[in-house]
């Protein structure tokens, strides 16, 4: 009977942790719970980093203007001259002028007709100003020659 009595207070105890444990709060409402502490906790991190990005970002431009402002006090200023300021001419920049290239010679489509240059390497070699070999033009036009 002493075994029966401990083994029922035993699971007595074991009930009452388990169902008071949990405040009779169904799985939902815990995983409410939860998720709204993650996010509570979320954007307090949030928040945090971002003071701390500005914080940085306002100490490394106000160092960088400072190093700015020490480098312009540091430059000469230009000492004016006799006649004030100059100003500057209305006139851009100046520009050498373009080569003057003379216009090709014109050719008498005529004459290439006459002396029979219908090749294109004939015509190439007229336009070198090379001549044509005379042999050639004999043996196309069929004539006999010395």
């Amino acid at each position: 009977m002493n075994k029966k009595l401990l083994l029922a207070g035993a699971v007595a105890v074991a009930g009452f942790f388990t169902l008071t444990a949990f405040d009779g709060k169904t799985l939902a409402q815990q995983k409410e719970e939860i998720a709204s502490a993650v996010t509570a906790k979320l954007e307090m991190l949030r928040t945090e980093k971002t003071a701390e990005c500005d914080t940085r970002v306002q100490t490394e431009s106000t160092t960088r203007i400072e190093t700015w402002k020490a480098e312009m006090a540091a430059m000469p200023t230009p000492a004016p001259g006799k006649g004030g300021v100059k100003k500057g001419g209305t006139k851009g920049p100046k520009v050498d002028p373009l080569p003057v290239v003379p216009p090709p010679a014109k050719i008498d489509p005529k004459k290439d007709k006459m002396e029979g240059g219908t090749k294109i390497e004939e015509k190439k070699a007229k336009m070198e100003g090379e001549s044509p070999s005379t042999d050639k033009k004999k043996k196309k036009m069929g004539g006999g020659g010395n």
